[in-house]
């Protein structure tokens, strides 16, 4: 194998497939890249096993061949160079990379030990990507981190009737979102983890991608997402995920609409006192707006006014102040609408404008 690549193009990729590169892999092959020579232009790869990545590069290929390398280690050495041409020769059971300036000899793993990608279907759905990032950005971040309940690291993605829904939660909070797509794809109801949709969704944006494609390996068990010089595998999630509809409440005694910055500040600034107390604030609505507050007793305690539009009852609620943040960080408009039926009952929140996102927090029961 011998090829020749701007620096500028293939480090914008390696460092890309860096930070997707196994840190505790479960087979040595999963910390290596595979670079392989293909019609004019090297494909690099990485997986996990869960995620697969796959770019294309433009290079001048002198010999064809294929090879895996240590990720990371070519990572870090290529993004060092200054030259603007990088010389790759693979020889015997050695990755020779070079400039005029500096040459460097990379280990190498066999490329039939890693894991193949399967063939990509030719039935595939077009998707535009501004109305899918926001809508993925707003709902992900609910999503579990405990792999005790695989269901719930994912992200329901249903499509049907024009429409596509993504819904995500991890038991304590749900977020979900609609979005209407201009012609009418075929229905499908599956489970992506929560963080390779996520990670799509950020490469597809630092490639400026318009449009990403989509299609299911049903047999494999995978979704495809392909964009510009990018295909990118990851798994579906097997099992049932909850009927998260019947939990969203119809309407609520009290609603509240408040200003989005504001009440960020007062959660920041309230989240201070509450770090020692399970991260528990309270919100009293009173007439004029909301009261929080936070008491920690080896620390202190501490109160804090936001106005507020307020109708309804006066209630009381408490909140993990790192759920409100996560939701405050992700809400797309100014306004808050917040509605709650009494402190045992879920906080829903959703835009004052009649946009298709909801968000619900289940409340913390607290005495006195």
């Amino acid at each position: 194998m011998h090829f020749f690549v701007l620096k500028e193009n293939i480090n914008k990729v390696l460092l890309i497939i860096g930070r997707n590169i196994s840190s505790r892999p479960q087979l040595p092959i999963l910390s290596n890249i595979l670079i392989k020579t293909e019609k004019g232009q090297i494909k690099i790869a990485v997986t996990n096993l869960e995620l697969g990545l796959v770019f294309t590069v433009p290079a001048k290929i002198e010999k064809e061949g294929e090879i895996t390398v240590p990720g990371k280690l070519l990572t870090e050495f290529v993004s060092s160079l200054t030259a603007d041409k990088i010389e790759f020769v693979l020889e015997g059971t050695n990755l020779i990379v070079k400039t005029d300036k500096t040459k460097a000899s990379l280990t190498t793993i066999s490329s039939s030990d890693f894991p193949p990608f399967p063939e990509i279907p030719s039935q595939k759905d077009k998707f535009s990507f501004s109305k899918l990032k926001d809508a993925v950005a707003r709902t992900y971040f609910a999503a579990s981190y405990d792999e005790g309940r695989p269901v719930l690291t994912g992200v329901r993605t249903t499509i049907s009737g024009g429409k596509i829904t993504f819904a995500a939660t991890d038991g304590y909070r749900l977020s979900l979102e609609q979005v209407d797509i201009p012609d009418k794809k075929r229905d499908l109801r599956i489970i992506l983890p929560a963080q390779s949709l996520a990670e799509t969704i950020r490469i597809a944006q630092e490639l400026k991608a318009e449009e990403l494609e989509f299609s299911l390996i049903e047999s494999k068990n995978q979704a495809v997402f392909s964009f510009l010089n990018a295909v990118i595998f990851t798994r579906l999630i097997d099992g049932e995920f909850p009927n998260v509809e019947k939990i969203i409440p119809q309407s609520g005694k009290t609603r509240v609409e408040i200003s989005r910055d504001d009440f960020a500040q007062s959660v920041k600034t309230v989240s201070l006192f509450a770090r020692g107390a399970a991260n528990i604030i309270k919100i009293k609505i009173e007439k004029e707006g909301l009261r929080l507050s936070a008491n920690t007793p080896q620390v202190g305690q501490d109160e804090d006014f936001v106005e507020a539009s307020v109708s309804g009852e006066e209630t009381e609620i408490a909140f993990n102040f790192r759920f409100l943040l996560d939701l405050l960080a992700n809400f797309p408009e100014e306004t808050i609408v917040f509605e709650t039926s009494g402190p045992l009952n879920p906080g829903v929140f959703k835009p004052k404008s009649p946009l298709s996102f909801l968000h619900i927090i289940m409340p913390v029961r607290v005495q006195g």
